[in-house]
């Protein structure tokens, strides 16, 4: 029987968990993906911790997540957490709770170990890329990571993910056009610690990624964005409140809250890198976790 595999990662906006199979040829077979929206960063950036309500809806995700996957004979079940609990002082007490709630370890992956996770799990799907930068836009940070010939050769988190740019930035719903402007210098500012390269390709992943392609009637995490997309996602997120984009393109109503401040992020990338598109990969961290786990075993978490 092919052995399966599970990763669930606490990010910034999301809960993921990924069921997955090696598919013979480095690569993984997808069988189930879910994600819930807890948006714990925006419940850190304004307390500085997770507190007791919003770690209670964390538990019972994590948990209903972990029993799912090991009902569909997960062998192995990985659990990471990102930016938003990296910065809670109550991280400690929660990474605890999550562990007992899953059976297993939960593990506060660094940023640079959650660049290269994304990395690899991108790159997974990816093969005889030469010279190609990936990012992935979380809801807290993104990690830009620049590689050769499927190696990582420099990589950067910038502490701008679609979550805190729009709690920063973008407190109207619908942003206005003083707000996306306000927030496009700023992120453009902290894309300068990025990593310097000259890719010649790019992949974007994360919920923002996979989400925007359906703004402009294409499949969602399909495709590539440029900067006519951006432009066209831009002006319709402006243009009608985030719960009515929710019901007219069937989003999930917090990540629809939070599109606007990832269309800002995504084209500061292709400023940073002189690119003109980027292709949106559905892969990602969670796939990268699995990768590194199947070649070192319990030393995943270090990439």
């Amino acid at each position: 029987m092919t052995r399966r595999l599970a990763a669930i990662d606490v990010g910034s906006n999301t809960v993921h968990l990924l069921v997955a199979e090696p598919d013979g040829s480095g690569g993984l077979r997808e069988l189930r993906h879910e994600v819930t929206m807890p948006r714990l960063g925006k419940a850190v950036q304004a307390t500085g911790s997770v507190g007791a309500e919003k770690l209670a809806q964390l538990v019972a995700d994590v948990g209903g997540m972990a029993d799912r996957a090991r009902g569909m004979d997960a062998a192995i079940l990985l659990l990471g957490a990102t930016e938003a609990m990296r910065r809670a002082a109550d991280r400690e007490a929660a990474l605890a709770a999550l562990s007992e709630a899953a059976g297993t370890m939960c593990r506060l992956i660094t940023p640079d170990a959650e660049a290269r996770l994304s990395f690899r799990g991108v790159i997974g799907a990816s093969a005889g890329v030469r010279s190609i930068l990936v990012a992935d836009i979380g809801g807290g940070s993104t990690e830009c990571v620049l590689g050769e010939d499927g190696r990582i050769v420099a990589l950067g988190s910038v502490p701008a993910g679609s979550g805190a740019v729009t709690e920063s930035w973008l407190q109207s719903d619908p942003p206005t056009a003083e707000q996306l402007r306000a927030a496009a210098g700023a992120v453009r500012r902290l894309m300068a610690q990025a990593p310097d390269g000259t890719p010649e390709t790019g992949r974007v992943t994360g919920g923002t990624a996979n989400t925007l392609p359906l703004l402009l009637g294409r499949g969602e995490g399909t495709g590539e964005l440029d900067r006519a997309d951006l432009r066209r996602c831009r002006e319709l997120l402006a243009s009608m409140p985030s719960a009515e984009v929710a019901t007219v393109y069937r989003i999930e109503p917090s990540r629809a809250r939070v599109l606007a401040g990832g269309v800002e992020i995504v084209e500061a990338v292709l400023d940073r890198y002189a690119l003109d598109r980027l292709g949106v990969s559905h892969q990602g961290l969670r796939d990268g976790m699995i990768l590194a786990y199947l070649e070192v075993g319990d030393d995943w978490v270090e990439g």
